[in-house]
């Protein structure tokens, strides 16, 4: 069952997209949820897998570091799971972490 609804209950939820063409670099867009807070997000993912994130209003300290982070993840499974050459990066990215 998908994951489904707007703040979680607990950690971070991010949901992000990036147009179809383009890159590298590629350019993100969307949300970062937490319980209580949302603030937009702007992430570029560079060829090499190196990840620049800017949150908007006044985010935890902590916070630009884990969306970060996740980010990276989502970016390294796909380069992983490649057969053949790295492919790019998803075009969505919708990660929750505690």
């Amino acid at each position: 069952m998908p994951i489904v609804g707007g703040h979680p209950e607990a950690g971070v939820r991010i949901v992000l997209d990036r147009p179809r063409d383009g890159g590298p670099p590629w350019r993100y867009e969307g949300a970062v949820l937490t319980p209580t807070q949302r603030f937009g997000v702007t992430a570029v993912v560079a060829a090499g897998g190196e990840v620049s994130v800017e949150l908007e209003g006044d985010p935890p300290r902590d916070l630009p570091l884990r969306v970060k982070t996740m980010i990276r993840a989502a970016h390294k499974h796909a380069r992983d799971e490649a057969a053949t050459a790295p492919p790019p990066p998803p075009r969505q990215i919708h990660r929750w972490r505690a």
